[in-house]
């Protein structure tokens, strides 16, 4: 028996392809509204992989969730589209500044072809190819898509239930005196439990249930909020348009997104939250349309109002800021640990790589 803790996108792909595999799996969830943390709270998109390097924990995955979700959601009519994105330089404050950007530019050019991307293309005054996007340079990357990530999940649940999968709500994992006990958030009683394997697929919380594992090294998670505006209206295509991401931190800057519904977005930006449940709009509007407009001249500062934010669960060891996944296998444990982008498409091969170390 394998216990899952988490029921967001990653610890539902586990345990669907869990009991695919054979083995009886249940699900704890600590919320009524499973999902309703990282999973439900992004941008949707399907990265393709082109800012990480190809050693990384992230490249791979990244690369074979693109490959086994594509078909998945042919297969189950699950809502998509590999609508591209373009990455631009931007506005430059200093001629050095937009000197550094076209160096940066070149540079994830350069990894994007040895990771073996397809159809990259660099491209200049990138306005007349995509009307408002601004910027000397821009990267085209045509691999780049979104998914609807409710419909995501509730296939993913559907399938794991058909399957076999128990998930059981308001049930809290947390372990000590050397046992592991659920605590039903409803009525506060505590049970024991017991299994071959326990999986920490709980996000914003996993350090929580690692620490007494990992009693060498420091874990820690630190919530990084990432706030969206809504936009009242999309540009007059759908493709992504992203800033240079930041070299300080594994954020990706504003960018400018859309729904498959029909909404648009600017976001997510990158502050620190004050807890784990910390999902209040900090940043104000003219703030946040300072950075948007360095990408496009599209919008006006009235056509934003205040979105929705994420959380990413942002991992420390020993104090310092740990960039790529962390996958760790101790004694019958298997803890996923800083688990943020690209996440969302790197979950089924992230699930593959647990049914691996559990088989």
């Amino acid at each position: 028996m394998v216990i899952v803790v988490g029921s967001g996108i990653i610890g539902s792909w586990i345990a669907y392809l869990l009991a695919k595999a054979g083995f009886e799996v249940y699900v704890f969830e600590k919320s009524e509204n499973a999902g309703d943390g990282i999973s439900g709270r992004n941008s949707g998109v399907l990265h393709s992989g082109i800012y990480y390097d190809e050693t990384s924990l992230k490249s791979k995955f990244c690369f074979r969730g693109y490959e086994v979700a594509i078909p998945f959601f042919e297969k189950n009519k699950i809502p998509f589209s590999i609508c591209g994105k373009v990455i631009t330089t931007g506005l430059s404050d200093t001629i050095e500044d937009e000197k550094d950007k076209q160096i940066e530019i070149e540079k994830l050019f350069a990894n994007g072809n040895r990771l073996g991307i397809p159809d990259l293309e660099l491209k200049s005054n990138p306005g007349y190819h995509w009307k408002h996007v601004l910027g000397n340079t821009a990267l085209w990357i045509p691999k780049t898509g979104i998914v609807d990530v409710p419909t995501y999940l509730k296939v993913l649940w559907q399938l794991g239930e058909e399957a076999g999968v128990k998930i059981l709500k308001n049930k809290k994992v947390i372990r000590e005196d050397g046992g592991v006990f659920a605590l039903d958030l409803q009525s506060n009683i505590k049970e024991e439990l017991e299994a071959d394997y326990f999986v920490n697929a709980c996000g914003l919380y996993s350090d929580e249930l690692a620490s007494n594992d990992l009693m060498n090294h420091k874990y820690e998670i630190k919530p990084n909020k990432g706030e969206y505006f809504r936009l009242n209206k999309q540009l007059p295509y759908e493709t992504l348009v992203y800033p240079l991401p930041l070299k300080t931190s594994t954020a990706l800057g504003v960018h400018y997104t859309f729904h498959l519904g029909g909404d648009a977005y600017a976001g997510p930006n990158s502050n620190w939250a004050f807890s784990k449940d910390d999902y209040n709009i900090i940043t104000s509007r003219n703030v946040y349309f300072e950075s948007l407009r360095k990408i496009t001249d599209f919008y006006k500062e009235e056509d934003l109002s205040a979105g929705y934010v994420g959380l990413r669960p942002r991992l420390f060891l020993n104090g310092e800021a740990v960039k790529d996944f962390v996958i760790h296998k101790e004694s019958n444990w298997i803890h996923l640990l800083g688990i943020e982008s690209p996440g969302l498409t790197s979950s089924p091969a992230i699930a593959e790589e647990v049914v691996r170390m559990v088989g």
